[in-house]
C-alpha cells in the first residue's frame, strides 16, 4: 500500500510541477491527508492554489475550506468566501451550500440573506440535505424571500426524506401550527 502512495506521489509531482491541474489537486489531497507523506497543510495549500487558479473546482472548494479552518494558512474567512464562490459558480454543491451560509451569517461577506437564499437554492436544487433544510428556514422566517409556510414545507419535506433530523422536526412544528 505505501508502495502506491510513493508511486501515485512521484507520478503526482511530476505532473503538477508541468502545471497539471488535477495532479496539483490529488497531491494536495495526499498532503491534507498525509497519504503516503507527512501531512502539510502549507504544502496542500499551495498545490490547491495551483490548481485552484487553474478552475478547477474540488481544489477552488478545499482551498476556500482551508482558508475557512485556518490550516495551513492564516483563517480568513474573505478569503474562504472567494474560493467557495468561484467552485460555487462552477456547480460545486458543497461550496454552494458553504457560500449561502457564509452570507447567510455574515462570515467574510456582508450578511445578506438574498444571496443566502440564491446560494442555498442552486446546491437544495441537486439534492444537497444542509442546503434543502436551510431554504425551507429561509423560507419559514421570510429572510431574503418572501415567507412562506408551503415552500418551508417543501424543502423541510425533500430534506426530512433523506433522513436529516432538523429537518424531520421542523416539519413536525410546522404540522402542530
Amino acid at each position: 500500500e505505501s508502495k502506491d502512495y510513493t508511486k501515485a506521489l512521484k507520478c503526482f509531482i511530476k505532473a503538477a510541477e508541468k502545471g497539471h491541474a488535477g495532479a496539483q489537486y490529488n497531491l494536495s489531497v495526499m498532503y491534507q491527508n498525509g497519504f503516503g507523506v507527512a501531512r502539510d497543510y502549507a504544502e496542500a495549500v499551495k498545490w490547491y492554489t495551483e490548481a485552484a487558479e487553474q478552475e478547477h473546482a474540488s481544489a477552488q472548494y478545499n482551498l476556500g475550506l482551508m482558508y475557512y479552518n485556518g490550516k495551513g494558512v492564516a483563517k480568513n474567512y474573505s478569503e474562504a468566501a472567494k474560493w467557495y464562490r468561484k467552485a460555487a459558480e462552477q456547480g460545486d454543491t458543497e461550496a454552494q451550500y458553504n457560500l449561502g451560509w457564509m452570507y447567510a451569517n455574515g462570515y467574510g461577506v456582508d450578511r445578506n440573506h438574498a444571496e443566502a437564499v440564491k446560494w442555498f437554492r442552486k446546491a437544495a436544487e441537486q439534492g444537497h440535505v444542509k442546503a434543502q433544510y436551510n431554504l425551507g428556514v429561509m423560507y419559514y422566517n421570510g429572510e431574503g424571500i418572501e415567507k412562506s409556510f408551503t415552500d418551508a414545507a417543501k424543502w423541510y419535506r425533500k430534506a426530512a426524506e433523506q433522513g436529516y433530523a432538523k429537518a424531520i422536526e421542523a416539519l413536525e412544528k410546522l404540522k402542530a401550527k
